[in-house]
């Protein structure tokens, strides 16, 4: 006759299997985290984008002396991430050469486009990386404008080594 002799417990292999099993699911969830946290950040910038995209569409709704009037547009505001003063954004386009600071001082319509112009662009720098805002308009009745907002996008692949990074463009139709 034989005699088993039983030993209570877990042996040592199978705690060592439990604890990899585990270490493989805390690391599961950690790249879990991390792709969250990335995406909450690219949904942030994506955000800021129709933010200020809408924000230079109330603008020229509440300028439209200068807006409805004009026959053909394309500004671009560049602006940089230091500093405070609006002097920071550059305009290229028609309203390059304007310069007033509109809220201190009574303006003319085109005068108050470019202090919104260079306003905005200095909102996007701060908030954007990478930054851009551009208002094309075309001539005709009524008036149709596209206000796009570039900036720079890194993407975080669950499988990458590396984020790669992308220039990213919301653009809004307006009709001021």
């Amino acid at each position: 006759m034989k005699t088993c002799h039983l030993q209570p417990g877990f042996s040592l292999i199978e705690v060592l299997i439990a604890l990899v099993v585990i270490a493989i699911g805390l690391l599961g969830i950690a790249g879990m985290q991390a792709l969250a946290i990335s995406n909450t950040s690219t949904a942030r910038q994506r955000s800021l984008a129709a933010i200020q995209a809408a924000s230079m569409g109330s603008m020229m709704r509440a300028n439209r002396g200068y807006w409805e009037a004009a026959s053909s547009i394309d500004v671009t505001a560049t602006g940089t991430s230091s500093g405070t003063s609006w002097a920071t954004t550059s305009l290229s386009g028609s309203l390059s050469g304007q310069g007033t600071d509109c809220s201190a001082f009574a303006c003319t319509p085109v005068e108050m486009a470019a202090y919104d112009l260079q306003s905005w662009g200095w909102y996007i720098a701060q908030q954007l990386p990478k930054g851009v805002g551009r208002v094309q308009c075309a001539a005709g009745a009524p008036v149709s404008c596209q206000v796009s907002v570039s900036w720079a996008e890194k993407a975080v692949a669950l499988n990458a080594a590396a984020g790669s990074s992308a220039i990213q463009t919301y653009t809004l139709a307006v009709q001021p």
